[in-house]
């Protein structure tokens, strides 16, 4: 005689001896979905899909992933383990570097500037500002600035004209070789370095302006610098008189002089 499963008095079936679960329904699987969730049917109105999950809006973090150091990784520095054959391109790098100038590198917060231990206007600038002058052909901090700023600041100082004027001629090769590099920032250098020194010594550049002014018009159509090499030509023009304007005329034919000259 075959078994017949047990019924209760309410007519419910018996639950299966081990799995908790009705005689009439399968055990328990691993591949049931933990939560309640039920298996996607295969077709058919009732088949759900899942939902691609929603794509997060970019953190601050990761917006400002870069730290602050990363916008001065692109400037060069000088190698402090060089050998001292190679650790200078120019007197100048060696005169900085054992102390012959008196001025330091100052860091901030955001700006360098220089730190003078004495005061610029009291000190002999030949050889200073010829030195300097030859630094502006560096391309690696901190020579490259120290260069600049000395030069500029040493100009800048009282009596500085007075006391640059007979350097002209020394000073003037160096100018003309930052011209001639193919560094923007040196040439950019060059530039700026020039039109300095003519607001100090006014004419007494118009002997020498000739051979700066063809160099800076053969990268006059450079936007970035075309500003500058026009604020050079001016200002060669305008301390330096009708002279330097002839001279500038003929070499730079398209040149329009800031004053009308008859």
């Amino acid at each position: 005689m075959a078994n017949v499963p047990h019924t209760a008095s309410n007519g419910a079936l018996p639950r299966s001896i081990g799995t908790g679960a009705p005689a009439n329904r399968a055990p328990f699987s691993t591949s049931t979905r933990i939560g309640g969730n039920k298996p996607a049917a295969a077709g058919g109105r009732g088949a759900q899909s899942e939902k691609p999950a929603a794509v997060a809006p970019k953190g601050r973090s990761e917006r400002w992933s870069e730290p602050p150091s990363a916008r001065i990784k692109s400037i060069k520095c000088a190698d402090p383990f060089a050998s001292k054959s190679s650790a200078f391109k120019t007197k100048f790098g060696g005169v900085f570097n054992a102390g012959g100038i008196p001025a330091r590198l100052q860091h901030g917060a955001v700006k360098v500037r220089l730190q003078w231990s004495r005061d610029p206007a009291s000190l002999d600038y030949d050889p200073l500002l010829v030195t300097c002058a030859e630094g502006l052909l560096e391309t690696e901090h901190p020579y490259a600035y120290a260069s600049r700023a000395c030069f500029g600041e040493l100009l800048a100082a009282e009596g500085g004209g007075e006391k640059a004027a007979p350097l002209v001629a020394r000073i003037v090769p160096s100018l003309r070789a930052a011209l001639l590099s193919s560094n923007k920032a040196v040439f950019d250098g060059g530039v700026v370095a020039a039109t300095q020194l003519s607001e100090q010594v006014g004419d007494a550049m118009n002997e020498h302006i000739h051979v700066l002014v063809v160099q800076m018009n053969k990268r006059s159509s450079d936007k970035e610098l075309a500003p500058k090499i026009m604020r050079a030509l001016q200002t060669f023009e305008e301390l330096g008189g009708a002279q330097a304007y002839q001279i500038i005329k003929a070499k730079v034919p398209t040149f329009a002089p800031s004053t009308f000259r008859v």
